[in-house]
């Protein structure tokens, strides 16, 4: 097990179900998980024991221990979040599942392509 000290930040999911997620790096303990997706925190770290154990993730990919004074406790990053989302039946849960497939399926914008045009005379656009 890896000790780290980072800057982190947390996911929220308003009460209107719009989901937030920061542009810095998303790492969460437990518990922040459970307050995420409406549930206990004992249900988000049995469910994290299965996951590691059935070898869906990997511990030394998804998980850093965050020492603090006082004490440790470990965090997990977006990858064990997602999966974790898809074994809770949460409103809150069921919103980021709707999120993430919706980022995964919409169309991304695109600039229009530039045509460069260059004759003997100078460039032309």
């Amino acid at each position: 097990m890896l000790k780290y000290t980072m800057r982190r930040e947390i996911i929220t999911i308003g009460e209107n179900g719009k989901v937030h997620i920061p542009t810095t790096p998303v790492w969460m303990s437990a518990c922040e998980i459970a307050t995420l997706f409406g549930v206990f925190s004992g249900k988000v770290s049995s469910h994290i024991k299965s996951i590691l154990k059935e070898g869906l993730l990997r511990e030394d990919e998804v998980m850093r221990t965050l020492s603090f004074k006082g004490g440790v406790v470990d965090i997990y990053n977006i990858e064990m979040i997602t999966v974790l989302s898809f074994r809770f039946a949460s409103l809150q849960a069921n919103s980021f599942r709707k999120w993430i497939i919706r980022k995964l399926t919409e169309k991304k914008k695109t600039s229009p392509p530039l045509f460069v045009y260059y004759k003997k005379e100078g460039w032309y656009n």
